[in-house]
């Protein structure tokens, strides 16, 4: 069953989080320093592709490891929305229940991974053509992005094996799927670079570090599984088909939500490469990919605990779900704040030593989309309490704010530029999301922001020395 964090799950959480989110930033002192600027704002334009083609896994990822979460809690059934009331005792679990999840997962895991190749191998294929300039290679463009895509492809294949890993607790072996697979790609691809092979090295490196991370993953899921799945030997019956129904109902819902999400952090990158060019668009692209690295650091300790609270929903424990989530609160808006002030003070200074062709953002455009970004922190953290409850009140709003962002920016990029882009996302979010989905986290639990806060430090001070963190 899913238990609370302990310090070690945090540090490989927040280890795993920063190559996942960052593996891309910690390769920019190479790639910054060894290929043109072309290939730099190429290479944003791949990890934003990537990220947009990760939408095609519709949310599955967090509903599986929600669900499975319920049933090692005890559940005897799934619902499509909330939470059975019936359950095993502490720890029985439905072996026949859990048996047709693990085998729904991977027949839905297996038709994303077919569309997600078309969608990368010939959509994406076609996009980048569109953008090389003539000064670069087109052949070994090209060739780095297909075997980039190939990786991500394989990604999506074996992809339900890490929801499962989080749904079971095992949380510290799913984070060391991802520290093996981005530590791969760092050290593959920033050799590839140095010794010369640009692009397509990164776009090999990419693909082998895939492959690495997957085969990790299936030892770490079927060599340590108690008690044993029998997934392999069961019939796609109407159980199992039922079962897809269920998982695609709140799934399809965060799929909507991560589009939106997607078109209001990083569509932006793809209308500023349109508008401005790659190189132009690389300053723009890098900073988004530098507060996407906060913001993921920020939001760790909330997406290790999602099993946790889900547990803690199953059970009906509000007092131990207002604990947890007032110190997962506090920490993000700490972690983001300091990195922020970092990255504002000593950002520039560091490209310059590395050398880099690439500036940041000015200060006062940084600090204003910093700002935004820690008001996305804030009204996330909200949103992913709201889906432990398996329930995603947030899909329309969401949808039409992703949607306004995108046609603002482009209302506004011509006459404004890159002030444009970041008012079109903090304009939008402030209308609604930034202040919905924390107001109605706070009435479900029946708390002041105060007294939350308050008691979020005083126990956070005091579980330092202990095993737990929360």
């Amino acid at each position: 069953m899913a238990k609370p964090v302990t310090k070690l799950d945090l540090l490989w959480g927040y280890t795993a989080t920063a190559l996942n989110i960052g593996a891309g930033l910690i390769l920019l002192p190479v790639i910054l320093r060894y290929l043109p600027s072309e290939d730099v704002g190429l290479w944003f334009v791949f990890m934003t592709l990537a990220s947009l083609a990760q939408l095609l896994e519709m949310g599955f990822h967090p509903t599986l490891a929600r669900n499975s979460a319920y049933v090692y809690a005890g559940a005897q059934n799934l619902r499509k929305v909330g939470i059975s009331g019936e359950s095993g005792n502490l720890g029985d679990i439905n072996l026949k229940l859990l048996d047709a999840l693990v085998m729904a997962a991977r027949r839905i895991y297996r038709y994303v991974a077919f569309i997600a190749t078309i969608v990368l191998l010939f959509g994406g294929t076609y996009y980048i053509t569109q953008l090389l300039t003539p000064s670069q290679d087109r052949v070994t463009s090209i060739l780095a992005w297909l075997t980039f895509a190939s990786g991500y492809i394989a990604n999506f294949y074996f992809g339900y094996i890490n929801g499962l890993l989080q749904g079971r607790g095992d949380i510290t072996e799913a984070n060391k799927v991802v520290v093996i697979s981005r530590t791969g790609l760092i050290l593959l691809g920033g050799s590839a670079v140095v010794m010369g092979y640009g692009m397509l090295g990164l776009g090999v490196a990419a693909m082998l570090a895939a492959v690495m991370g997957r085969v990790v993953a299936y030892r770490f899921f079927y060599a340590k599984y108690n008690p044993v799945v029998h997934a392999s030997n069961i019939e796609i019956d109407d159980s199992v088909r039922e079962l897809i129904k269920t998982l695609w109902h709140n799934a399809s819902r965060l799929g909507v939500v991560q589009l939106s999400a997607f078109l209001i952090q990083r569509g932006n990158i793809l209308i500023a490469s349109s508008f401005f060019g790659l190189a132009a668009a690389a300053s723009y692209g890098m900073t988004i990919t530098v507060l996407m690295t906060l913001l993921g650091l920020a939001m760790v300790i909330c997406s290790i605990q999602i099993p946790y609270m889900s547990a803690l929903q199953a059970k009906g424990d509000r007092d131990a779900l207002a604990r947890v989530y007032g110190q997962i609160t506090f920490l993000g808006w700490s972690i983001f704040t300091v990195g922020l002030f970092v990255l504002v003070v000593l950002g520039d200074l560091l490209l310059n030593f590395i050398g880099s062709k690439t500036e940041l953002l000015p200060t006062w455009p940084l600090l204003l989309l910093g700002f935004i970004f820690l008001l996305e922190v804030n009204h996330s953290i909200a949103a992913t309490y709201l889906t432990t409850m398996n329930r995603i009140p947030f899909v329309y709003s969401s949808l039409l704010s992703g949607l306004g962002v995108l046609v603002l920016a482009i209302l506004t990029i011509e006459p404004f530029g890159v002030l444009g882009l970041i008012a079109a996302q903090g304009v939008v979010q402030l209308t609604y999301n930034n202040w919905k989905w924390p107001r109605m986290v706070r009435e479900e639990l029946n708390f002041t922001w105060t007294d939350l806060m308050a008691s979020a430090v005083s126990r956070l001070f005091q579980t330092l020395s202990k095993k737990n963190i929360l």
